[in-house]
């Protein structure tokens, strides 16, 4: 696959993902989680703004550079990174579909960009796919964390045998 498709690849799944959060962060009723969904969405709008340029410069004849990337933000409650403990009871079928489909998007980011490191040919295009395979997977960490946290609540809400 040339370095130009696999570009418009990557900015359109990342699209996805900045959206999907923007809606999460717009719907949620829970002030911690719109402030997560937005710090995912501008994570995801900084790949999208790397990715440009890096088509850009590869376009214009450029010398490939690795983008300075800071590194993915970490959230230090270990009960719940997204959500308030309140939240937790009323957590929506709306809130956990986004935290399932964007755990799905970032695990498919996370194998996209694996395969691209594996293809590129020039160096930094290479560093650059891993280092945004490594921050997927730690987006996909975060919100398996956040599932399994809200799980067993979510499920007794939606089981069958609570009638």
């Amino acid at each position: 696959m040339l370095l130009e498709q696999v570009l418009e690849m990557a900015v359109k799944a990342e699209i996805e993902g900045r959206e999907l959060y923007k809606m999460a962060g717009e719907k949620t009723s829970d002030e911690k989680a719109k402030k997560v969904f937005k710090m995912l969405a501008d994570e995801e709008q900084s790949h999208i703004d790397n990715l440009v340029q890096m088509a850009k410069d590869y376009k214009a004849g450029k010398e490939l550079v690795m983008p300075d990337l800071p590194a993915p933000a970490s959230f230090e409650d270990a009960e719940s990174p997204i959500f308030t403990r309140e939240f937790k009871e009323k957590v929506s079928d709306f809130d956990m579909s986004a935290l399932s489909i964007g755990m799905k998007l970032e695990l498919e980011s996370e194998r996209f960009y694996k395969e691209a490191a594996e293809e590129a040919t020039e160096q930094p295009v290479k560093e650059l796919f891993r280092h945004l395979a490594e921050w997927e997977h730690g987006h996909y960490d975060f919100l398996r964390n956040q599932v399994s946290f809200f799980e067993s609540y979510y499920n007794l809400k939606n089981s069958l045998f609570r009638f």
